[in-house]
């Protein structure tokens, strides 16, 4: 008996080392990918779509995007800008002008003059009178130029956008696109795979909780329920982080490792308790008196409980902080967004925090029967 339980211990502990191993690998493949991209783009979230990236000469690089990330004609939309030196820090007092041409006609739809701004970071409002492409030309004056003479000035049109002919400047070319649709469809397909995923796997726990229901050698108990559905919050909290990480994960490179520290964890969480559930279902005991657990399980599980606890209350805390106040590591002076990403996450991460306290509690109660009961067998 004491040789069948050293195996069943280091089959567990071979397990969770392998899936360390796992989630190292993947977390640092995707986190030696991310830092080859910019992380200094000044905004709430980088966007995928309507964005851009140029560096003008060798000492600035203009962030663009759009807000919303998918705009509509005849809707108030914002050109959002951040100017910033190589070292991704602000620029203070520039004179900057913005254009914006069509690219079906080649005509200048829209200017606005040169204006000094005092930090890089700045957004221009603006409504898009139809759809189709535009691209949207951002002049930079250069620091030997007197600004005094082309304040609240504009240039006429031109017909190479990035020429700086007559002009003491550089300029940026951006390409947008505005349409009715793409930006709903794109949405809903993004939350569709999220869903499709947490889906899957809740259906392959729940073919697994009902297959144990049905068995009549080793029925399921309501406190295997509760770890089934513990499971199913973790791995959902998990996929949720990881469908995030694209979009604020070029922000900071802390946001990288914080966002993918999360999901590891979580992953860690969840598939480590499949292997503890399965390593005490060995048990020929379990299959008379489903209320046993063995040491080894108790063990075990106190400590996956109380990291799972405490990183789920830490998740949530760091959630409330960072749309209450702005977050220390921040790029903006104002608190996140609350989007329906972050209810999802939060919600499934606020019934997990239930169910793992109901399990420390029935899992001690189970405990101390156990311990009756072998004190009881060995007398």
């Amino acid at each position: 008996m004491i040789h069948c339980r050293s195996i069943h211990f280091n089959s567990f502990t071979t397990s969770l080392i392998v899936i360390i191993v796992i989630s190292s690998f993947f977390s640092l493949f995707f986190l030696t990918s991310s830092i080859e991209i910019s992380v200094y783009g000044h905004f709430s979230h980088s966007a995928h779509y309507n964005n851009g990236q140029i560096g003008i000469g060798n000492e600035f690089s203009v962030f663009q995007q759009m807000e919303p990330e998918y705009p509509k004609s005849n809707e108030t939309s914002y050109i959002q800008f951040s100017i910033q030196d190589k070292q991704g820090r602000d620029v203070n007092n520039k004179v900057v002008m913005v254009e914006i041409y069509s690219t079906l006609t080649n005509e200048r739809i829209a200017a606005f003059p040169w204006t000094m701004v005092e930090i890089g970071d700045f957004q221009i409002p603006y409504i898009f009178p139809k759809t189709g492409n535009f691209q949207i030309v951002l002049s930079l004056l250069n620091d030997d130029a007197s600004p005094a003479e082309i304040l609240n000035t504009v240039p006429p049109p031109r017909a190479i956008l990035g020429d700086s002919s007559n002009c003491n400047c550089e300029r940026a070319v951006f390409n947008i696109s505005i349409g009715e649709t793409f930006g709903f469809i794109f949405i809903a397909v993004i939350y569709g795979s999220i869903s499709g995923v947490i889906l899957i796997v809740g259906s392959v726990l729940a073919w697994m909780f009902l297959s144990r229901r049905k068995s009549k050698t080793n029925p399921i108990s309501n406190d295997e329920f509760i770890k089934y559905s513990v499971l199913f919050l973790a791995v959902g909290a998990a996929i949720v982080h990881l469908a995030v990480y694209s979009g604020h994960a070029t922000l900071r490179l802390e946001y990288s490792i914080f966002l993918l520290s999360a999901a590891g964890g979580q992953l860690f969480y969840g598939i480590s308790y499949i292997f503890l559930i399965f390593s005490d279902d060995r048990l020929a005991i379990k299959k008379t008196d489903k209320k046993f657990i063995s040491k080894e399980y108790y063990k075990k599980s106190k400590i996956l409980n109380s990291i799972g606890l405490a990183g789920s209350l830490v998740l949530i805390g760091l959630y409330v902080y960072s749309v209450t106040f702005p977050p220390p590591l921040s790029p903006n002076a104002h608190p996140e967004d609350v989007d329906m990403a972050g209810i999802i996450d939060k919600s499934l991460e606020i019934v997990l925090v239930v169910g793992i306290i109901y399990l420390i509690r029935t899992e001690k109660r189970r405990y101390l029967y156990s311990r009756q009961i072998s004190d009881n067998r060995n007398m």
